[in-house]
């Protein structure tokens, strides 16, 4: 049994990869055996290297993207998913607009974190290092949450 989290952006190459590696590097080794961690975009550039400043600004955290190669989303992988984290509202129409009903497991990766007002998750691309910092660190601020809802509903799925 594993449990199969999808991270989704628009191009596949700046938040959904720096969501997939902090979710991998931050996930407890228990749950690593049972957990799949992956990522696409809604307009993923297919093929394209994670952007650099995407990769330096993980690399902060001990999570290493370097290898990332972009993916397009498709309605297999959503399908294959027991939880889709979108950073932005539009990513979620494009998820349910695949499925062509609302999919109940897609949710915004901001709602994970404490105290967050929007739950967007802002795009860096194009801008200089220090939106990337900002924006992994908000990705960070959602792991703990993130990581235990995938605890309950590895626990659920397990009984």
């Amino acid at each position: 049994m594993t449990f199969s989290v999808l991270m989704v952006c628009t191009g596949n190459i700046c938040r959904s990869p720096m969501a997939e590696g902090l979710l991998w590097h931050q996930l407890p080794e228990d749950l690593k055996p049972v957990v799949s961690v992956r990522s696409a975009g809604t307009h993923g550039l297919h093929g394209n290297r994670a952007e650099p400043f995407a990769v330096k600004a993980v690399t902060a955290y001990g999570a290493d993207i370097s290898q990332h190669r972009a993916s397009v989303l498709d309605a297999g992988m959503i399908r294959s998913a027991d939880l889709v984290l979108a950073m932005e509202k539009y990513h979620i129409d494009k998820i349910n607009d695949l499925l062509f009903f609302r999919c109940k497991y897609a949710l915004l990766l901001g709602t994970f974190a404490a105290n967050r007002e929007n739950p967007e998750v802002e795009d860096p691309y194009g801008s200089p290092l220090g939106a990337y910092e900002t924006c992994a660190r908000e990705i960070v601020a959602c792991m703990p949450g993130v990581i235990d809802h995938i605890r309950r509903q590895v626990g659920r799925k397990a009984s």
